[in-house]
């Protein structure tokens, strides 16, 4: 299915950010965050990335990656389906684990304020979501770079720099006066968006949060350039904003929603069964980045928690029913012992 196309080039720095399926845990302890550390670190060996910046949550993570080739692509491949088929197998589940599709933000890492806003965020997740109320906590959090970056953490991987969040705060070495200030910087955050509150933080993240590129007028239009060479056309100036991105994965799921009731041999969303509309839901989650109260409304299911309960069923019982199976493998066109989900 064609999508909207990833931009890759040697030394392009992206914030990138996946949950789980139905937004459910892709961490369930601490083995199994050692382990998306490790294949992190597995990634950036491979794909040559640096990291400089990473928070894991227990339902998403956030990464501020930046890739010295273009390796976008490859590296996610391998850092999400590696770490699926370990958390598999470790929990004796099978199946995808991430939902739709990662998101990936162009991030500029020349006009100074955006590279460290996008930092900012990710080291402040943990505050906005309710967990940590001080600065503290922040350093003593295993499972955040920003105890490392602030020099209060031991063993550093190689894979993580501190070098470009440092320099957007003119701090130029790896001293004990350096760190310091990054720390203080970084507590002064933590206040600011404690006092702010959840709709403060909306409106100072919100580009973040929904945009596809964050960076100066130069850098955008820069990077729509790149968009217009890859697609082999021009381009409305805003089509590739964050509500326009969502727009075109839309129009996308409902091609794909008209051709997979044409495999199942059906004519409208009518005259699919209740298991068939789960099933579909689930196939469509797979194949696009669309919301579940988008399928539920597209599929006339009415119920959206039902709906989202029903898509996890059948991802948990593919391989197990025979009907299941057999819709599985006329959506995508082969067999079900060919076509794993």
């Amino acid at each position: 299915m064609p999508r909207a196309p990833r931009i890759q080039f040697a030394g392009a720095i992206y914030h990138v950010m996946n949950r789980g399926d139905h937004l459910e845990a892709i961490f369930k302890d601490e083995t199994d965050r050692k382990t998306w550390l490790r294949t992190l670190g597995e990634t950036c060996s491979s794909a040559g990335w640096v990291v400089h910046g990473f928070v894991l949550m227990e339902n998403h993570y956030h990464l501020l990656v930046e890739t010295s080739r273009a390796t976008l692509v490859k590296g996610m491949q391998y850092l999400n389906s590696a770490y699926t088929q370990r958390y598999n197998v470790r929990h004796e589940l099978r199946g995808h684990l991430f939902q739709g599709r990662y998101k990936a933000l162009l991030v500029d890492g020349e006009e100074k304020g955006y590279f460290l806003a996008v930092s900012d965020y990710i080291h402040l997740n943990p505050v906005r979501a309710g967990q940590v109320r001080e600065a503290a906590k922040l350093w003593g959090d295993r499972w955040s770079s920003a105890g490392w970056l602030a020099g209060r953490r031991k063993g550093r991987p190689e894979w993580l720099r501190w070098e470009r969040v440092y320099g957007e705060l003119g701090l130029r070495n790896w001293g004990r006066r350096s760190r310091r200030e990054y720390m203080e910087y970084l507590a002064r955050r933590v206040e600011e968006t404690l006092r702010e509150g959840r709709r403060g933080a909306q409106q100072r993240w919100g580009k973040i949060r929904r945009g596809w590129c964050h960076g100066s007028e130069e850098f955008v239009a820069r990077m729509r350039g790149r968009l217009d060479e890859m697609s082999g056309g021009e381009r409305d100036e805003e089509s590739w904003a964050g509500e326009a991105v969502a727009e075109k994965e839309e129009v996308l799921a409902r091609r794909e929603l008209a051709g997979g009731l044409r495999r199942l041999g059906k004519r409208k969303v009518g005259e699919l069964a209740r298991w068939e509309k789960q099933l579909m839901g689930h196939w469509l989650r797979r194949r696009t980045s669309v919301g579940v109260k988008w399928v539920a409304r597209e599929l006339k299911y009415g119920n959206v928690s039902g709906l989202r309960s029903g898509m996890s069923r059948v991802g948990r019982r593919l391989g197990e029913e025979r009907r299941l199976n057999k819709g599985w493998g006329k959506l995508n066109g082969t067999s079900f012992s060919s076509k794993m989900p």
